[in-house]
């Protein structure tokens, strides 16, 4: 198990350097998400080219940080519901906190995404059964229920109450919600972008995946870097008793991203309509350097600092290897999401006239242009990760996610 360190200045009341300057960097950041969200709210008039590729970087940052999250809890679900590892308790309430941090700039990116804010509560108020993007608003607030009640039940009961009955409850009832949260997400974009769609069908669980590659990318960060700077946990018991598992996960994953992602391709050069234009424009077209990439940072990078990593109890290995992975996956996802929405474009034909007209005969580079590099959006989602630093560091500070703290204030607070 980890043990802590006596004394450290976050536990004194006081952040130190490290904290103040991640709290400066976290408060910038977030001042760029909010002109992005504003600037985006406040679009003086309706482009043709959104309506027509309507999915930019907003949209695959909220899947983002949403799987993100996924994968961070998931990770300790298992570990503690299904296989009772009491060595992953004294990282629980540290581990839930990342998560839930995590959440935040996401669900903050669903609503941004709406054009108006307050037209989220359609989603609700005119809740469609037979709509997967329906199901994904649902789905968020049942994984964030389980997951705030999971934090607010370690602190009070003490992190050892996860592994009694209704810890496990909370756990594998937000697992489950989180799991089906990330499939859908992707299935939604099969659904949507394209009729007939041309997603394969390992496309929803090559998303959790990914889920679980990022988890334990930001557990890399989150906690190897962030949380031995700021709290208890000593550098030396998380190299010696951590790095070495979040490691194997970390290379296991891209192992499995990596498969899955060729499934995906041979599934879709075996089939119909959109799929083959699609696979082709991410092995060979116009989005195949954005898939590469991809593929280097968030398969063959990860796997080979993973492993060196695990076998050298690497932190700085580790580290690299998280940062390109959390890289990796936002671009893998992000290149199958502008793929599908520019093969629309150009295979059906109504797409494409509706483009041509309103385009002109350069509509694909607009298109591209569009999904790759739209600034506003861009400041939307770069900043999310102040936004969750700005949380994360917080929460550090003031709830009780020490091993055996009791809080004093209101439940969770120290």
């Amino acid at each position: 198990m980890v043990e802590e360190r006596a004394g450290p200045a976050i536990a004194r009341g006081r952040l130190g350097a490290a904290g103040y300057t991640l709290l400066g960097v976290g408060a910038a950041l977030t001042l760029l998400m909010l002109y992005g969200i504003y600037a985006y709210q406040t679009l003086s008039k309706a482009s043709p080219l959104h309506a027509l590729v309507p999915w930019g970087i907003m949209v695959t940052g909220y899947v983002f940080f949403a799987i993100s999250s996924g994968g961070v809890f998931d990770a300790l679900a298992i570990r503690l519901a299904v296989y009772c590892e009491r060595e992953a308790l004294p990282l629980a309430r540290k581990t839930l906190w990342l998560s839930l941090a995590l959440l935040i700039p996401g669900i903050v990116l669903v609503f941004a995404d709406l054009t108006h804010v307050m037209h989220a509560s359609w989603i609700y108020l005119g809740f469609n059964p037979s709509s997967r993007i329906a199901w994904n608003g649902i789905l968020y607030i049942i994984y964030a229920v389980f997951l705030v009640a999971a934090l607010v039940y370690a602190i009070a009961r003490g992190e050892g109450a996860l592994t009694g009955l209704g810890g496990r409850a909370l756990l594998i009832g937000g697992l489950l919600a989180s799991l089906i949260l990330e499939y859908n997400l992707a299935m939604a974009f099969g659904q949507n972008l394209a009729v007939p769609g041309w997603f394969a069908a390992p496309l929803g669980v090559l998303n959790i995946a990914l889920a679980f590659l990022l988890g334990a990318a930001w557990t890399g960060i989150g906690i190897g870097e962030i949380a031995v700077k700021l709290t208890a946990l000593p550098r030396e018991k998380w190299r010696e008793c951590c790095i070495h598992g979040v490691s194997k996960e970390l290379a296991g994953m891209a192992v499995a991203v990596g498969f899955l992602a060729a499934w995906t391709l041979v599934q879709q050069y075996e089939g119909w309509g959109l799929s083959r234009q699609a696979a082709s424009m991410l092995v060979g077209g116009s989005v195949a350097w954005l898939f590469w990439l991809s593929v280097a940072f968030a398969v063959a990078a990860p796997i080979a600092l993973g492993l060196y990593a695990g076998a050298r109890r690497s932190r700085a290995a580790m580290f690299t290897g998280s940062v390109l992975a959390i890289v990796g996956g936002f671009l893998m996802l992000h290149s199958l999401v502008a793929a599908g929405q520019v093969a629309r474009l150009e295979a059906l034909p109504g797409y494409h006239g509706l483009a041509a007209a309103a385009l002109g005969g350069g509509f694909e580079s607009e298109a591209l242009h569009e999904l790759l590099s739209n600034s506003v959006e861009a400041a939307a989602f770069v900043g999310g990760f102040g936004l969750w630093l700005l949380f994360y560091v917080a929460g550090l500070r003031l709830l009780a996610v020490e091993p055996g703290e009791k809080p004093r204030r209101i439940l969770v607070f120290r």
